[in-house]
Order: C-alpha cells, then sequence, then structure tokens
C-alpha cells in the first residue's frame, strides 16, 4: 500500500515580519489520541484501534515533540490494515517534530520539520518508508468562521507537497458547550505515483479526499477531554482502501472518531531577546 504522512500549514507570512518581542511561557505537555483507525491525509494506515501519545516542551515560540503510533494487539485478520502488517503489536510508528509559532494582527503562523521513522520489523511500513518533511501553515482568527491552510513539502522520499484547506465554524450549543463543525480538503501536488519515481503517497495528483467533522473540547480537572468524528468522501484511489479485502479497494467513504486527552503545565516564564 502506498504511504503517506502529515503535521503543518502555510505560514511563510512569518518570514521577514517584524514582531514585537514579548514574554512567553515555557511549557511542557501530554496528549494521547484513541482513535477507532489511524486516518492520515484520508489514508487508512490502519483500520482497527490505535493509541497515539505526543510528549513536547514549549519556549520562546518553539515546540518540539515525539508522537508514535501504537497497535495495541496484532491485526492479522483477512481484512485488517497496519503499518505493522499483522506480524507484531507494538509500536508501530516514531515521529520527531519542531516548529516555531507566532501571532500577529488576526493571523497565527507556523513553521516546521517532521521526521517520520517505522519499526524496522513491520511487515506493512518498515524502516525503509522513513522521511522527513517541512510544513508551514496559517489560520486567521476573530471570524465566523475559522480558515486555515496548510502545506507540507517532503524532503527525503516522496518528494511533492501536500497541501490543506480548512474552515471550522464553532457553533454554541449551550453557554459553556461550543460544537466545532469542520470541513478539509486535501490536494496531492507532486506526492503521487510515477514509473520513474515509485515512492508515493496518492495515485494522482489533485484532491485527494473532503473530511466532514464535528468534535468538542471538555475540561476535567487539569484534562482537556476532545473528542470527535469524521466522515470523509474519499477521490483518490488511495483513499478510497478501507481494507485489506478486495471488496473495500474502492470505497467512495469512511467514518472514523476518536478523543483526545491533553495535560500541560506551565514552567515560568522565558524572556525573549
Amino acid at each position: 500500500m502506498m504511504k503517506m504522512r502529515v503535521v503543518g500549514g502555510l505560514a511563510l507570512l512569518v518570514a521577514g515580519a517584524a514582531l514585537p518581542a514579548a514574554a512567553q511561557d515555557a511549557s511542557i505537555g501530554f496528549d494521547v489520541g484513541l482513535n477507532s483507525n489511524y486516518n492520515w491525509r484520508g489514508l487508512s494506515l490502519a483500520n482497527k484501534p490505535v493509541i497515539q501519545p505526543d510528549v513536547w516542551l514549549s519556549a520562546y515560540g518553539l515546540t518540539g515533540g515525539v508522537w508514535a503510533s501504537i497497535e495495541p494487539s496484532k491485526y492479522d485478520g483477512s481484512n485488517d490494515l497496519s503499518e505493522t502488517g499483522g506480524v507484531r503489536s507494538g509500536i508501530a510508528e516514531i515521529d520527531y517534530w519542531v516548529e516555531y509559532a507566532r501571532s500577529f494582527a488576526n493571523v497565527n503562523a507556523k513553521v516546521g520539520w517532521v521526521a517520520y521513522t517505522y519499526n524496522k520489523d513491520n511487515a506493512g511500513i518498515s524502516n525503509a518508508s522513513n522521511t522527513s518533511e517541512l510544513y508551514a501553515q496559517a489560520s486567521l482568527s476573530n471570524l465566523p468562521v475559522t480558515p486555515t491552510l496548510a502545506i507540507w513539502y517532503d524532503i527525503d522520499k516522496v518528494k511533492g507537497a501536500y497541501i490543506q484547506g480548512q474552515l471550522v465554524y464553532g457553533m454554541k450549543v449551550a453557554p459553556t458547550f461550543t460544537l466545532n463543525l469542520g470541513v478539509l480538503a486535501g490536494l496531492s501536488a507532486g506526492q503521487e505515483f510515477s514509473p520513474s519515481d515509485p515512492s508515493a503517497n496518492f495515485a494522482k495528483s489533485g484532491l485527494t479526499h473532503i473530511d466532514l467533522s464535528a468534535g468538542t473540547s471538555l475540561s476535567a480537572g487539569p484534562l482537556s477531554i476532545a473528542p470527535s468524528f469524521h466522515f470523509q468522501i474519499s477521490h483518490d484511489l488511495a483513499t478510497k482502501v478501507n481494507g485489506a479485502d478486495p471488496a473495500n479497494f474502492q470505497k467512495d467513504s469512511k467514518i472514523w472518531f476518536g478523543v483526545t486527552l491533553s495535560w500541560s503545565h506551565g514552567l515560568g516564564a522565558s524572556k525573549s531577546e
């Protein structure tokens, strides 16, 4: 199966912008996603439950972290898709990332780098697929709908860019409850298969998928709890694969859902230059 990966957006606006110095808080944090499957850029990398923890440290506008995808059991059924290929359980993938974020006026922007590494013992996606990407992202705040534009460029294995546009509307259901409704579209620009370069994330250039989502964020003491539900309309042949059985190679849609638990702790103010 063709492989793909992702993290950030479009923020070239940051370069050359004169921004005022400000004191920023250093902090550490931990997130863990409990998801019905591993859906990445519309691709089903695992079509059974996964555990995806992330630990990070942030200071001076810089944030670095380590993220992993864990398959809690051996997925070796006839229809199972998994990065391990069904030969083992445990950590299938570890990603290392660092990014720089700034906000000015009503623009929130970030640029970063992410390395994707896979367990050498995987029979599905092994360390032969290790690669890295540069990414940038920009979003506009203080609007009825929050638009975000992001781009990732693979600099090692796949090459080419993946572009993603998203709109999110926060619907106030109750004074203390907001339902976030989102629509996302993905686009391949050079990450598709070609006879001269078999490394690819998608079958063709152009639209990959559309994702319709609903989610919210709740607080429970020091924890943030963010459930979400996704309905995907698949367009590229690679994103239409929902399972290993031939009957699931050409599905026009898929559903996935999950919840992310988050915790963070401030380490005190760090003075910027």
